[in-house]
């Protein structure tokens, strides 16, 4: 159904030819969804200005009764035009002398011809109504449409009534099966804006549940980073418990599911409690690097070899899991590489390092000797994500105001870097050039005689001089 008219904002000179071509302009998909329910949760009014009235970048536009060749060519009018998929009928227009960015389609109707999220027969119609376009969509809250010249709403399925009551509905009850990448999308659809599953909802979720795996993992982990973007991750989390999706896309995580601990926050088993570290390394004012990737991941993945190395040591009366740390390191290296997670710009070798390391003491008496061996040990680069992780670690532990000894560790390292000792072989104030001028042959010795050399400069930072260390090597290491 139709809803009353947006108020209407002036609209770049290309869209009037197209209407006087004869065509019909509508915004549709997320930016329609997303105006709406920037307006309910600020307590607008939901019938405001038209979704273009915002930016007016990475827009999806849909555009009836003109035929794809035609469109094509008034578009190049007026700009750069990008075919994508001749299948699919869409084509990326970008309006000359600026950077805005528009998605055009024709309205098209597809037909799922087997698994996976690939294999769609699509017929696409540029004399198709808008509501026939808005049937393919996977939620009601993403089945609407803003005509552009007149600023009405077109809203077949009830998706405001649904932002309204914060539910997500699919559109179709086989919606999940036509393209089984809907499970995530609605997993993180719900994280992020805080929807409920209806119960149709969730019960073809659930029967979907392991259609996931005929899904490729580029676009899987593509939906886990939007879940990142929620506020609070662990919803997503939670969710994909309830529907079955946890075990099929993070079954090392499911394996946490009810491992007793018995020093966490309300006696959390070791899934809760990852749930609350991954939180607060989402946002927490007291993490610098909140919202990173490879912070977030490293969260998620750092008690995941706790279920492989329980053991309950009588004499202590107390659960342990010795070497968690080294066994989750292989899993969630498993577990990245299978997902092909370094398409997210992340680095994979950078997570198991973190997930390794996680276990470090926190004295805040440790010497300055101690604190060079831990940054070198750690890398430089890494060392400050490393300890936001321990305090992300501490937020979602049985204290999570205890956090003052992480505090003064972080300021310990932070004054120590600022010093720029030597940390290792790069810092060192001779190159192995100058190692081979004193007649030593390339090979395994160079790089042995680095490492004697770092160790040194670690105790004594003031010995890392050219003279000195030539002394070393001519004294000490030959």
């Amino acid at each position: 159904m139709s809803q009353p008219a947006a108020k209407i904002v002036p609209l770049p000179s290309f869209f009037d030819e197209l209407v006087r071509k004869g065509a019909k302009v509508y915004e549709v998909g997320g930016t329609v969804r997303d105006a709406l329910l920037g307006r309910l949760v600020k307590g607008g009014s939901p019938e405001g200005d038209s979704p273009l009235g915002g930016s007016p970048k990475d827009k999806d536009l849909l555009v009836t009764r003109l035929p794809m060749a035609e469109l094509t060519s008034l578009l190049q009018r007026h700009g750069s035009v990008i075919t994508v998929g001749r299948s699919f009928g869409v084509l990326k227009f970008t309006p000359r002398g600026t950077d805005e960015c528009y998605d055009l389609a024709l309205p098209r109707k597809e037909v799922s011809t087997g698994q996976g999220h690939r294999d769609f027969l699509v017929d696409f119609d540029p004399n198709l109504p808008v509501e026939k376009d808005l049937e393919r969509r996977d939620f009601t809250i993403n089945a609407m449409a803003c005509d552009l010249q007149t600023g009405q709403r077109i809203d077949p399925f009830g998706g405001q009534k649904d932002l309204e009551e914060k539910k997500l509905r699919i559109v179709a009850p086989r919606a999940f099966e036509e393209d089984p990448l809907r499970l995530l999308r609605g997993i993180q659809f719900a994280a992020r804006f805080h929807l409920e599953l209806t119960p149709e909802t969730e019960k073809a979720m659930t029967q979907a549940a392991p259609l996931i795996r005929t899904v490729s993992a580029e676009r899987i982990v593509e939906e886990v980073r939007k879940l990142f973007l929620a506020e609070k991750p662990s919803l997503g989390f939670k969710l994909m418990l309830q529907v079955g999706l946890l075990k099929e896309v993070f079954p090392e995580l499911q394996e946490c599911v009810g491992v007793e601990q018995g020093n966490k926050f309300r006696n959390d088993d070791v899934f809760e409690h990852t749930l609350r570290v991954l939180d607060a390394s989402r946002k927490d004012n007291a993490i610098p690097t909140s919202g990173d990737l490879e912070l977030m991941f490293s969260a998620l993945f750092h008690d995941i070899g706790k279920p492989r190395t329980k053991r309950y040591i009588p004499e202590k009366e107390r659960i342990a899991f010795y070497g968690h740390q080294t066994v989750g390191r292989k899993m969630a290296q498993k577990w990245m590489q299978r997902m092909k997670i370094s398409i997210l710009g992340v680095d994979p070798g950078r997570i198991a390092s973190l997930v390794e390391n996680h276990m470090f003491q926190t004295k805040s008496y440790f010497t300055d000797r101690s604190i060079r061996r831990f940054i070198s040990k750690v890398g430089a680069d890494l060392i400050f994500k490393l300890v936001d992780l321990r305090l992300a670690d501490n937020r979602g532990g049985k204290y999570p105001e205890g956090i003052k000894g992480v505090l003064k560790l972080r300021k310990r390292i932070a004054d120590e870097v600022s010093k720029k000792p030597p940390l290792g072989p790069r810092d060192l104030a001779i190159t192995g050039h100058d190692i081979i001028s004193l007649g030593i042959p390339e090979g395994p010795q160079i790089g042995n005689i680095q490492k004697a050399l770092v160790e040194i400069v670690l105790d004594n930072p003031e010995k890392n001089s050219k003279e000195q260390l030539i002394e070393i090597i001519q004294t000490q290491l030959l």
